[in-house]
């Protein structure tokens, strides 16, 4: 499977999605079904990281299903951190944003795992210190 989904810290406060190489929305769909079931057998909120350091493919129809997925969230979540290299996934990011299922969903866009698990390891204590406004890099281009 090329979609992965495992907790990102023993508090259960974050999940990771790993997208690994060429992925299909089937697996996608599986990942985010498991994780679903995780996120309900806590009683807080969830974030999440998307992990895309390992792929550079989107299979066909990516904004509807993306959107679908954000409109049926099981739990509200404050903070979707993104990993990638690439630009194109930082306007992505950008642009799901704007649309009206990304309305309320904070994403920020880092280059490093290291850099979204520190991210959520600041948020988890003091939500206010960490900029979310909008999807952005953190770290130098």
């Amino acid at each position: 499977m090329a979609v992965h989904i495992s907790w990102g810290n023993e508090a259960k406060t974050y999940t990771v999605f790993e997208f690994v190489g060429k992925w299909t929305w089937d697996e996608y769909y599986q990942a985010r079904s498991e994780g679903i079931e995780m996120v309900k057998s806590v009683p807080h909120t969830v974030n999440l990281i998307v992990d895309y350091t390992q792929s550079s493919f989107f299979p066909n129809n990516m904004l509807s299903n993306f959107g679908s997925s954000l409109d049926k969230v099981p739990k509200s979540f404050d903070l979707a951190i993104i990993v990638t290299q690439s630009n194109f996934v930082l306007a992505l990011a950008n642009m799901i944003a704007k649309l009206p299922f990304g309305k309320g969903v904070k994403f920020k866009v880092v280059k490093t795992m290291d850099e979204a698990h520190a991210i959520f390891a600041k948020y988890d204590v003091a939500p206010e210190s960490v900029d979310i406004t909008r999807a952005h890099r953190t770290s130098k281009e």
